[in-house]
């Protein structure tokens, strides 16, 4: 934990939604994962949420409704600290 109780990232994070279809279309949230999440087999977000990485939309950059417990979870990166 950093000094203020929130935790320091330590690498990269990527962000991923379910691919339409997988879900209805109000779960098509975006989830952050550390990374490298680009490995076979299941991946899981800051959030608790298990996916297989095939059934995941990769994203360069935020859209649509943000996860709100991955925001709440994804580690700050150490300059965003006092």
């Amino acid at each position: 934990m950093g000094k203020h109780g929130c935790e320091q990232a330590t690498g990269r994070i990527m962000l991923g939604r379910p691919l339409p279809g997988t879900v209805r279309e109000t779960q098509r949230v975006m989830h952050v994962f550390p990374e490298p999440a680009m490995y076979p087999g299941g991946i899981v977000a800051f959030c608790g949420a298990q996916f297989w990485t095939g059934d995941l939309e990769w994203c360069e950059r935020p859209a649509g409704m943000p996860c709100v417990r991955c925001l709440a979870a994804t580690p700050l990166p150490p300059q965003a600290l006092p």
